[in-house]
């Protein structure tokens, strides 16, 4: 009968050996799949924020363009402010009146229409906000669910990762 303290080596080498395999078995099939699932969120996060970095330079472009459309609708009133000043001196007073109101229609029409575009935008990203949250909320939904759906649904999600990658 061997004792505690010969047997206590070769208990060592098998605990280490068996430790080695189980490090072993998880690295070689474990890691890869979650490595993968985690590159494939990684690329869909990546992918709303690019969507999101669109929509707002969008956004951007059309304020830019809304307010150069009111900065030539000044300019028109300017001209036409020019305009009657040059026509005649008894004529001038009247005419500024004319180009003051047409301006203001221009300057309040613009204004409209940034308005617009602004709450166009703003319902854009609130949409989209909104679509992230009902994610986010679907994915808080699946976790309070047990193992067993949780091991369904990650196959799910990886064969539609998967399929979406082909």
């Amino acid at each position: 009968m061997l004792l505690a303290s010969e047997n206590f080596g070769l208990s060592y080498v098998l605990e280490v050996v068996g430790l080695a395999f189980v490090v072993a078995f998880v690295v070689r099939k474990v890691v890869p799949p979650l490595r993968a699932a985690m590159n494939r969120q990684e690329a869909a996060i990546r992918a709303q924020l690019a969507a999101g970095d669109e929509a707002r330079a969008a956004a951007e472009r059309l304020v830019a363009s809304r307010r150069a459309e009111l900065e030539r609708a000044r300019a028109e009133a300017g001209t036409i402010v020019a305009q009657a000043r040059e026509s005649a001196e008894p004529l001038a007073s009247d005419g500024q009146r004319r180009a003051e109101e047409e301006r203001a229609r221009l300057v309040a029409r613009a204004a409209v229409a940034i308005e617009l575009a602004r709450a166009q935008a703003r319902d854009e990203v609130t949409s989209r906000v909104a679509a992230l949250v009902i994610v986010a909320a679907e994915a808080v939904v699946e976790a309070e669910l047990d193992g067993e759906m949780h091991h369904h649904l990650i196959a799910q999600a990886i064969a539609a990762a998967e399929s979406e990658v082909r």
